[in-house]
């Protein structure tokens, strides 16, 4: 039994040194998810500008293809400081680090790492959706859009990642509604 106790012990070691070296990992991941964004920004708002020159020589380009997606380029530029200023306005938040949970419940510091891996991991997620839900409605106003993608699906990325992307404020906003008591 001794020996099947190391053996248990060691991989929960590992687990926890891949949990830290993951929260480690993920705040860079989200800086390279902003920098995407501002590339992919520059990219439409160039490409909408070029669109928009040829569009005087070839009738099948219109004019609201090009508008959308110079305006759905300038969103994508725009994102990464709209979303910490608008975070740090509703949600007090500071402004070079993300808000956290505090964790006070059983497991120690461990599961506190665990559990801010787990927030940092949501927030990339909440990230690749709204830029994400971009694209698709870039999709959409240029008329490339596949079959089973709409402007409402776009919408719900948007929605549904800026959500996560704050989704400490998320959890505590649905805590007080619901009147559910969270480890702060």
């Amino acid at each position: 039994p001794a020996a099947g106790s190391d053996s248990e012990e060691a991989a929960m070691i590992t687990a926890l040194q891949m949990i830290e070296n993951l929260r480690a990992q993920l705040p860079d991941a989200l800086i390279l998810l902003q920098d995407f964004s501002y590339l992919v920004g520059f990219y439409y708002v160039g490409h909408g500008l070029w669109r928009g020159r040829n569009a005087l020589y070839d009738a099948r380009i219109t004019k609201e293809s090009v508008i959308s997606q110079v305006l759905l380029g300038a969103c994508l530029i725009a994102l990464p400081s709209f979303g910490w200023h608008a975070e740090n306005t509703l949600f007090t938040g500071s402004h070079h680090s993300l808000q956290q949970l505090a964790y006070t419940g059983p497991g120690g510091q461990a599961m506190s790492t665990a559990v801010e891996a787990v927030e940092y991991f949501v927030q990339v997620v909440g990230w690749i959706a709204i830029v994400r839900g971009l694209m698709i409605l870039r999709e959409v106003g240029n008329g490339t859009a596949g079959q089973g993608v709409s402007a409402k699906k776009g919408v719900t990325h948007i929605l549904g990642g800026g959500l996560a992307t704050v989704c400490v404020a998320t959890a505590k906003a649905l805590g007080a509604t619901f009147g559910l008591t969270l480890p702060v």
